[in-house]
């Protein structure tokens, strides 16, 4: 059965209102330096592991400007990195990510954080960086939409404690993606705010890979009709959201 998605003037006039208000943020100049600007760097392990740790730890936690996770992330040397937790013995490795989160501040139950953690980095270690860096570094170069998906529902599947929005954070964060996003609470707002869709996005059914795929090509429509990508309309949502934060202070 196909679905044909029908994008009205109105939804259009919504995006591109909201993109000129935010051209100009800073969230939004990133993202398009980060996700839109060829030819991107090789992602290397260290690269790789430093992100999927501050994504893992930033799950039901604060991560705008000023957060915990936002200072932990920008420590150098950072504190949980790819050669810090080699050089622990594997048994001591979960203790170790534990004791560092506390001490920064970073992440709630951390120690399901540790744990997610600490499987993932012996999974890695034992034999999956090899092909995980393989489907990342085949996004370096500008992919279809169906080729970045790939991407992402092979490191939900990968990776303990990521979910199709979590592995979306890794890859958006990498830098590797323009139309795969994180749909999390924030985009949820806006989406059911301003009623581009006509029915309520939630959370509960973004939970199933399927409909994850639904909200994501109906919001990849929505770009396209646009002319914007996905990303762009990411950081526009979060600029917008934390500028509203800002003014009602």
């Amino acid at each position: 059965m196909d679905l044909l998605w029908q994008v009205s003037e109105a939804d259009i006039a919504t995006v591109r209102n909201l993109l000129t208000a935010e051209q100009e943020h800073p969230w939004v100049k990133d993202r398009f330096d980060r996700n839109l600007h060829y030819p991107k760097v090789e992602i290397t392990r260290s690269y790789f592991w430093k992100v999927l740790v501050s994504m893992r730890a930033t799950t039901m936690a604060a991560s705008g400007e000023g957060s915990a996770i936002e200072k932990f992330e920008s420590l150098r040397p950072f504190p949980l990195s790819l050669e810090r937790v080699r050089g622990e013995p594997a048994e001591a490795r979960k203790q170790l990510i534990h004791l560092v989160l506390g001490e920064h501040k970073v992440g709630t139950h951390r120690m399901k954080i540790a744990s997610d953690l600490a499987w993932n980095f012996a999974k890695l270690e034992e034999d999956s960086w090899p092909a995980l860096l393989e489907k990342c570094n085949s996004l370096l170069l500008p992919s279809e939409p169906s080729a970045e998906r790939e991407v992402a529902d092979f490191l939900a599947s990968r990776l303990r404690g990521i979910g199709p929005k979590q592995a979306r954070n890794i890859l958006q964060d990498l830098g590797l993606t323009r139309f795969e996003i994180p749909v999390d609470s924030r985009v949820m707002r806006w989406l059911n705010d301003c009623k581009v869709f006509p029915f309520t996005v939630t959370a509960r059914a973004l939970s199933d890979w399927n409909y994850y795929h639904f909200i994501l090509d109906a919001i990849q429509e929505l770009c396209r009709n646009c002319g914007t990508y996905p990303c762009i309309l990411d950081a526009s949502i979060f600029s917008s959201l934390e500028n509203r934060q800002h003014a009602s202070h």
